[in-house]
């Protein structure tokens, strides 16, 4: 099933990158000018430190194509994304890092795909300039997003992919969420394909990522089960388990109450330890129980009111100012 593109935003997250975002501005810009596309950038500048806003500024007032989102803060690549998703004017948005590791002419091959059907198109590297320590760690999470997500892609990892913009539109990215994009987009079973691109070196700058964000990846995967499983329905993670130890706790609790009463156990003397440890199990369970019914009501009363933004915007450039 064909699909006809009516408008491209490419959206890129900045920190510190004041020695890539003018090289990489005009990379896409002439990539996108060969092609028939009417299209926007949005470079998202989050919190640096260096004059990475200046750059966006000043290459906005010369290129009306090329827009700019201050955020006031450092909040992280997630939430940059985010920002500059809700941003978007695109029918197709594509997501890319903005330290020159994705390479722009790529871009084509991309939106020739969603053309042609596909509502997601990710770049899976062929080729990625990492150690080997680096690459083990990153293999290891890939095969854990796979199982946990039911989602086969090659590669989870890479920001730079394609989407038609409705599979952004209630993505609800938050912490560092953004990496696990594809497989919560992907696992709807939407049309999705990849294309092999070689990630390149760092231009310029230094790179944010390092062995405890590495780490992080994994714990993170913890967030990715509970969004993918019971986001809408928490009651039934904290509920189940809840309930479950709170039947074990009640049976060992009846169990040692009916022995005391009946079969003449000394509790106080010889079973005072498990008779408290059932207790416990019982005082476990009605607070996970409660804890499903809480985040329940969270998550029906986060529906019903609305989101709220977890970003503020500084200044705009080359976008309507009025939020």
């Amino acid at each position: 099933m064909s699909y006809t593109i009516k408008f491209v935003s490419i959206v890129v997250p900045s920190y510190n990158e004041e020695g890539n975002t003018k090289l990489l501005a005009e990379k896409i810009i002439q990539v996108m000018d060969s092609l028939n596309y009417a299209y926007e950038v949005i470079f998202v500048n989050d919190g640096s430190m260096d004059n990475t806003w200046d750059v966006i500024e000043n290459m906005s007032a010369r290129k009306p194509e090329l827009k700019g989102i201050d955020l006031a803060g450092n909040y992280g690549q997630t939430i940059a994304l985010r920002a500059g998703f809700e941003q978007a004017k695109g029918d197709v948005v594509i997501a890319m890092d903005g330290d020159m590791q994705h390479d722009p002419v790529y871009i084509p091959e991309l939106l020739k795909n969603i053309e042609e059907g596909y509502e997601m198109v990710g770049g899976a590297k062929a080729k990625r300039p990492d150690g080997i320590f680096k690459s083990f760690i990153a293999n290891i999470a890939h095969h854990i997003i796979c199982r946990i997500s039911g989602v086969q892609l090659s590669y989870f990892g890479a920001t730079f992919k394609a989407y038609r913009s409705y599979l952004l539109k209630n993505a609800n990215l938050l912490g560092d969420s953004h990496r696990f994009l594809g497989a919560m987009v992907a696992r709807k079973g939407i049309r999705v394909k990849e294309i092999p691109i070689e990630i390149k070196t760092r231009h310029a700058g230094k790179s944010n990522y390092h062995l405890s964000k590495m780490f992080a990846v994994i714990i993170d995967l913890v967030f990715l089960k509970f969004f993918i499983s019971y986001i809408n329905k928490p009651f039934r993670l904290f509920g189940v388990v809840g309930g479950i130890i709170f039947l074990i706790g009640a049976i060992f609790n009846g169990y040692y109450l009916f022995g005391s009463i009946f079969l003449h156990f000394n509790l106080r003397v010889d079973y005072v330890a498990e008779f408290l440890f059932s207790i416990a199990l019982i005082l476990v369970g009605l607070i996970l129980i409660s804890f499903g019914l809480i985040a329940e009501i969270g998550i029906h009363n986060y529906y019903v009111q609305g989101k709220h933004s977890p970003f503020v915007i500084r200044k705009k450039t080359g976008i309507n100012q009025q939020l």
